[in-house]
């Protein structure tokens, strides 16, 4: 600075040369020729600084200072800074106030002790007086609650008046943005053709295997979009989902913020058939206000029913390769029903009245044309008829009919693989009622003959429904009316060998459904207050043994997890459930139920049941424990099927939830949307039948649904 005002003076020796003044004024040799304050510097007195305030045209005031310069009385201070600045939005939470009083260079600082700061309603009303703490420097501060929203003049001044003062107009909000939550409505899909695709009870709710668009919407121009987030909540205390997506919308229809966000309806939690989803939306203004929005998102499990009319239903419905549900029907006195085809999302692919289905179908491979064989039984009249259907509703019957009288299959049929010429693929059920039970087999791909097309063997014993056959290997297990327990096999001719592998007795004379674990057959038997569940060894080196039920004991699966576990449905309103490792059983009252389909062991530690009383289909995890339930509203005798979450095209969806199929006696077929993907891969036997194709065979892979 004295540099500069050095310049001055030059500035002004030189204006008075210019002038022609003989005498260069402030000349000085030392700084005692030069007024009070002053410097001599090239022999020139440089005035700069503050002086004594006697020495200027009038006493300064204590925030001005005496100029060594002009001999005037100057600010000492350029300015009062305020922080926060003017036009700040703040909310409603304690304000930290700063304020800086900066003294002119040159100038002494002879900061106050204190700063008057205040503030006013920005209406003018009452001004409030704010306690100041001295930092040093220059430097105050004071804290500051607003007492409501609105806007405010905050003043920082020198505490004499006259002096600097700084007023800064702040806006107080406490109010976090508005929101608008809107979930779209459910897709409409009209009845069609003995479809119904709403839930009754709830016909506007989505479904469980869908993805709802939630959209958020608001008004506030102070929305912060980094601040949204959706968090959706499980139905009656299930699990939460958060961390969703939200992707912002255009055109906004005159909004501040629009953005849409898609909700998995199968992540949330839903221990029950419908609920609803709460939907909470958070977000902040940019002063960290946070406000709130929520929606809700009616959900159901029911993905569609169709009715057949003037229908029987009593065999478990087949599911094909890619997800097709076969279905067959009988009436009152099995000599007439149909055949149907349904995909996945509820349509009639086709449909064959082809006759009475009482032996549940079974499904074998994919053929490398992409169809499937579709193996049954038909009774039409007294005309029994075996064969298959390959992609549409004509029959295939390479075996000859059977017309005597009182001549049924009522067994399930079994599918094994026999590499005998060029057949492999070999599907196994009995005539009961004919020469003793004819055990028959099916073998599309052998040569054209008769004979080996459709092998047979008389008088192996009657298999009665609800009793089942395995098959196992190259062999074939049965479980006789006689109260026997066979295996036969086909010889390398093609043709059955004259005698059983082996015959063993079992000790009751009506076997209901069996299954296999660990290389063991278990089963049921239905045979009033001497009913028991036997176990033998799958290749028949044992007699078999059982354990006393004293109440029919009805279609048993096997689950592996955490134990295996083999499960039968009883006449008295229990589950049985007995640990294949050590025999120990534990009894499941089901009050007012009988359950004579096989439980089904799905994926996630669900096991589902199904009432042959009154319909009530329920969902267990674990098995004593009812998680949720729905009311068919007529008794379901046959066997659940599940089967994964299917595309147009019939692959499998992966992380989707699985499809529940239940077909009641009154000819009305549920999909139901559960939460397990698929069967359990653990357990030995999950379902009827073991596998969703109705196999019968161990060795058939589980469907994966990953």
């Amino acid at each position: 600075m004295i540099v500069v005002m050095w310049r001055k003076v030059l500035g002004l020796l030189l204006l008075g040369a210019l002038c022609a003044c003989t005498q260069p004024i402030n000349r000085c040799e030392t700084a005692a020729d030069c007024r009070s304050g002053a410097q001599c510097l090239q022999n020139v007195c440089v005035y700069d600084g503050e002086i004594d305030s006697q020495a200027c045209d009038r006493p300064c005031a204590t925030y001005e200072a005496c100029s060594a310069l002009t001999l005037k009385c100057q600010p000492r201070f350029t300015g009062l800074v305020v922080s926060p600045s003017d036009a700040t939005v703040i909310d409603g939470g304690t304000l930290s106030v700063r304020a800086e009083l900066r003294v002119t260079p040159g100038f002494a600082a002879n900061f106050p002790e204190t700063l008057n700061i205040g503030v006013s309603r920005g209406d003018g009303g009452t001004v409030a007086s704010l306690p100041t703490t001295t930092e040093g420097d220059g430097v105050y501060t004071t804290q500051w609650n607003p007492s409501g929203e609105g806007a405010y003049r905050l003043t920082a001044a020198y505490p004499e008046q006259g002096g600097p003062s700084t007023t800064v107009g702040l806006t107080v909000d406490t109010t976090g943005p508005l929101l608008s939550v809107v979930p779209t409505a459910s897709p409409s899909r009209e009845p069609d053709g003995g479809f119904i695709y709403k839930d009754p009870a709830a016909p506007s709710a989505w479904r469980r295997d869908q993805t709802a668009t939630v959209r958020v919407d608001s008004i506030s121009a102070d929305l912060d979009p980094q601040s949204v987030s959706v968090l959706v909540r499980g139905f009656d205390g299930g699990v939460a989902l958060e961390g969703l997506t939200l992707a912002l919308v255009t055109p906004c229809d005159g909004k501040a913020y629009c953005a849409t966000v898609d909700v998995p309806l199968w992540k949330p939690g839903l221990p029950a058939f419908r609920g609803e989803f709460a939907v909470e939306v958070s977000a902040k203004d940019r002063v960290g206000n946070q406000t709130s929005g929520k929606g809700s998102i009616p959900v159901t499990r029911w993905k569609w029913r169709h009715g057949i009319n003037s229908a029987l239903i009593t065999a478990a419905p087949a599911v094909g390769n890619k997800g097709v549900l076969y279905v067959g029907t009988t009436n009152i006195n099995n000599n007439d029903g149909r055949f149907l085809a349904l995909s996945e999302d509820g349509r009639l692919l086709w449909e064959a009245s082809t006759g009475a289905v009482v032996a549940s179908p079974a499904v074998g491979n994919a053929l490398p044309d992409g169809t499937e064989r579709v193996y049954a039984a038909h009774r039409k009249a007294s005309a029994n008829r075996v064969g298959f259907y390959a992609g549409s509703s004509a029959f295939i019957t390479p075996c000859t009919d059977s017309s005597l009288t009182g001549v049924l299959v009522q067994s399930a049929l079994a599918i094994g693989q026999v590499p005998i010429g060029s057949a492999a693929e070999t599907v196994y059920g009995v005539y009961a009622g004919r020469v003793g039970g004819t055990l028959f087999a099916v073998r599309p791909d052998a040569e054209n003959d008769p004979q080996l097309q459709c092998p047979a063997i008389a008088n192996v014993g009657d298999v009665v429904a609800p009793g089942s056959m395995l098959a196992s290997g190259t062999s074939v297990v049965l479980g006789t009316s006689t109260g026997r327990l066979k295996s036969y096999a086909l010889g390398s001719s093609g043709l059955w060998n004259s005698s059983a592998q082996w015959d063993r007795p079992l000790g009751l004379v009506s076997p209901t459904s069996m299954a296999v674990a660990n290389g063991r057959i278990f089963g049921g038997s239905n045979d009033g207050t001497n009913s028991r569940l036997f176990t033998a060894p799958l290749d028949g080196g044992q007699d078999p043994t059982n354990t006393p039920t004293g109440s029919p004991t009805w279609n048993a699966s096997i689950g592996g997890s955490p134990e295996t576990r083999v499960v039968a449905g009883l006449q008295n309103n229990n589950l049985l459930a007995l640990d294949a490792a050590d025999g120990g059983t534990q009894t499941i009252q089901t009050p007012s139920e009988v359950i004579k389909g096989a439980p089904v062991w799905g994926a996630g530690g669900y096991v589902y049941t199904a009432s042959s009383t009154s319909g009530l289909i329920q969902a267990r995890r674990p098995l004593d424990h009812i998680e949720w339930q729905f009311d068919a509203e007529s008794p379901i005798e046959a066997s659940m099927n599940l089967d994964c979450s299917r595309a147009t095209d019939g692959g499998v969806l992966s992380g989707m939830p699985g499809v529940l199929y239940a077909a009641s006696q009154d000819g009305r077929v549920f999909a139901i949307v559960v939460d397990s993907p698929g069967l359990d891969s653990t357990a030995p036997w999950p379902r009827y039948q073991h596998d969703s194709r109705n196999t019968g065979n161990p060795d058939t892979p589980l469907t994966s649904c990953p």
